[in-house]
């Protein structure tokens, strides 16, 4: 891991979550995802020593702990810094067993905790909530906090004023796709929306969350065409699936089946938040509808007779 530098006053350092670095002139720094706690910061804390850099501020982008879990021990070395997020992601950052619990859709398992507390040692403290829209003016500096909800409902983005933006998990490059074909994410309307509008962000640069590659915007946005296109293939495999009626249980199996992804409980979790996702997005556009026959919950298209009425 280094420091490296992307334009003027913006860094990254890399890994399996990208970290942002914007140095201001004292030498002061905010950063923006810390990534995983544990040996990561442990590198991280090395890398700013090394470069005479202290840290003023964090902004986490969202509440997932390969992206949050560092924030304590940041915390902890810069007492005095103040950390930034959206007003959804707080809510989960300061209570982990709450974002747990919502993964899980009823109380957590311990499997589930032990796994996380490998990443996240203790909750902090969000001192200012941030929305889509927003412009911080940090030591003379302006940051514009964009829309990138989707993989989280209250996900979010920053531009510095080098005209770099990093963009989180909004999107994945696209040999991850040829390789998986999945997205992550929690709110499908959402998703294809802040897709859609990264046209409309003046930007020169974006890091990604989970890439090794810095992208123009021409790059960013045949990317977001990618990712477009991947959560319509998901549509397509639950509308393919639905001309007769399906439990959600048949319809997991059927989509990981077709797929190269990781096969355990926590991923099956995330699995199955991500179809309901789209479930859920054909469900309010009256695509599909549901049944309850026997005690079973099944799925299926609407009859196109009822969608006229």
């Amino acid at each position: 891991m280094e420091l490296m530098n992307i334009r003027n006053n913006t860094y990254w350092i890399r890994g399996g979550t990208n970290t942002g670095l914007y140095v201001f002139e004292d030498n002061t720094a905010l950063m923006i995802d810390v990534g995983l706690g544990g040996d990561r910061q442990e590198k991280i804390l090395k890398i700013l020593k090394d470069n005479n850099i202290s840290v003023s501020y964090i902004i986490n982008t969202h509440e997932h702990e390969d992206h949050i879990g560092g924030n304590y021990q940041i915390k902890k070395e810069f007492p005095n810094l103040e950390i930034y997020a959206s007003k959804r992601a707080k809510v989960f950052i300061e209570n982990p067993d709450i974002y747990l619990d919502y993964l899980t859709g009823g109380r957590r398992s311990d499997i589930l905790v032990k796994e996380v507390e490998k990443y996240i040692q203790k909750s902090v403290t969000i001192d200012h909530v941030i929305k889509p829209g927003d412009i911080l003016e940090l030591k003379g500096h302006k940051f514009t906090i964009v829309e990138c909800s989707g993989h989280t409902e209250g996900g979010i983005g920053v531009l510095t004023d080098d005209k770099v933006v990093f963009l989180a998990d909004l999107m994945v490059t696209e040999n991850s796709l040829k390789k998986f074909d999945f997205l992550f994410m929690s709110d499908f309307a959402s998703q294809i929306w802040s897709l859609d509008n990264l046209r409309n962000i003046d930007f020169d640069i974006a890091i990604l969350g989970h890439s090794s590659g810095k992208y123009s915007k021409k790059e960013t946005l045949d990317i977001a065409t990618s990712n477009y296109k991947a959560l319509f293939r998901m549509l397509e495999f639950l509308l393919n699936s639905l001309n007769r009626a399906k439990t959600f249980d048949q319809l997991i199996k059927d989509f990981v089946d077709k797929r190269y992804l990781v096969k355990n409980y926590i991923a099956f979790l995330e699995y199955r938040n991500s179809l309901n996702a789209a479930l859920a997005y054909l469900l309010d556009s009256d695509v599909i509808t549901y049944t309850l026959n026997n005690n079973m919950l099944r799925y299926k298209l609407r009859n196109i007779d009822d969608i006229k009425n």
